[in-house]
């Protein structure tokens, strides 16, 4: 009788099922039930090596992964989350994603989340019905972070009642188990008034800022009345006004107040500082003051809001009030995994804070 002969375990095999696509170049689609038969292994092991591996031996869990890595699976989030009850998604809503801001906002928020093993999924111009019901909050994320930049009371509304983990930028609703995250436009403001107060008369300070009901601007315009009243200079009405954030509405005031004719109105001679709302709108500014024969920072001292990367683009280049844009997409990412990973944390506000960039447009 012939002796038994010693089993050798066959190497890994992979005969990848074809796809079509109407008629199209066949691609391989590989799926965790690829993985399991690669590996022998049920569909269930696999899922622990990849969300428990505590629960897997480690041979077993060494060979699901040499197969993962061979034949280059990739897990599907949303069907791992309905196994496993966390997509590992996280949803941020922003009024709007165009512009230097918000692109430096998501930069942050999205490495942050990558960093932390998530994925992020972007919504703009968020509504109450939209978050609520069709947009970020169908059962595919974990939480959510939504900037609300001015009263709107149904968004208001949405986030307070909100089921999901919720993080707050640009305002804190004071409620349990909701985090917010402040830009502190306070100090930065105080700051470009200083400097301005150094070489132009409080008189001749103006700050042009974006919608009155914008919670930053409405900040700005504050803190921009309250430094002018501590140098002993009680502010006039036209020395605050609001429009959009917009280089067009940084032109247009210019023809309006800073024209030669508008200037001499002032009283007197000598130079005229301006603080924006955003670096857009002091960019419209610093064009307009051009257009129509008065030089930065001769005639005209500008200092923006942001800091953008646009602000050492444009010559001169723009004295600006510096927000921590991507840190407030990072914080806010940090504080909503705090919150999707233990729920009955204490509630969190952070603020952020802003300060002065001098360059040339302001210089003397």
């Amino acid at each position: 009788m012939a002796a038994p002969q010693p089993q050798v375990e066959s190497p890994i095999r992979y005969h990848p099922r074809v796809s079509r696509n109407d008629g199209k170049d066949a691609k391989p689609a590989v799926s965790i039930h690829d993985v399991a038969v690669a590996a022998r292994v049920s569909i269930a092991t696999v899922s622990r090596v990849m969300n428990n591996p505590k629960l897997v031996s480690p041979k077993t869990a060494a060979r699901v992964q040499e197969v993962i890595t061979q034949i280059g699976y990739v897990p599907n989030p949303f069907a791992q989350g309905l196994m496993t009850r966390a997509s590992r998604v996280l949803g941020i809503a922003l009024p709007d994603i165009h512009g230097e801001f918000y692109s430096e906002l998501l930069r942050g928020a999205d490495a942050e989340s990558r960093r932390l093993g998530y994925h992020l999924l972007v919504s703009s111009e968020p509504r109450a019905d939209e978050v609520d019901h069709r947009g970020l909050a169908f059962g595919l994320i974990d939480g959510l972070a939504v900037m609300i930049t001015n009263p709107d009371a149904a968004l208001v509304k949405m986030a307070q009642s909100s089921a999901m983990p919720t993080v707050v930028i640009d305002l804190d609703l004071h409620e349990r188990g909701m985090d917010a995250v402040l830009i502190d436009s306070e100090p930065g403001t105080r700051e470009a008034v200083k400097h301005l107060l150094e070489s132009v008369e409080a008189g001749k300070i103006y700050f042009v800022g974006g919608p009155s009901d914008n919670f930053d601007t409405q900040q700005r315009a504050k803190a921009f009345a309250a430094a002018l009243t501590d140098a002993g200079h009680s502010p006039r009405g036209d020395q605050v006004t609001f429009g959009t954030y917009t280089s067009e509405w940084g032109r247009e005031w210019t023809n309006k107040v800073l024209a030669p004719a508008g200037v001499r109105a002032t009283g007197g001679t000598g130079a005229v500082g301006v603080l924006a709302g955003n670096d857009e709108i002091a960019i419209g500014i610093v064009q307009a003051a051009g257009d129509c024969g008065l030089s930065v920072p001769g005639d005209v001292r500008v200092v923006g809001f942001d800091d953008t990367r646009i602000a050492q683009l444009i010559r001169p280049r723009l004295t600006t009030v510096r927000v921590p844009m991507s840190e407030v997409g990072a914080a806010a990412v940090r504080l909503l995994v705090k919150r999707v990973e233990d729920p009955d944390a204490e509630s969190t506000c952070l603020r952020l804070p802003t300060g002065l960039v001098v360059r040339e447009s302001s210089r003397v």
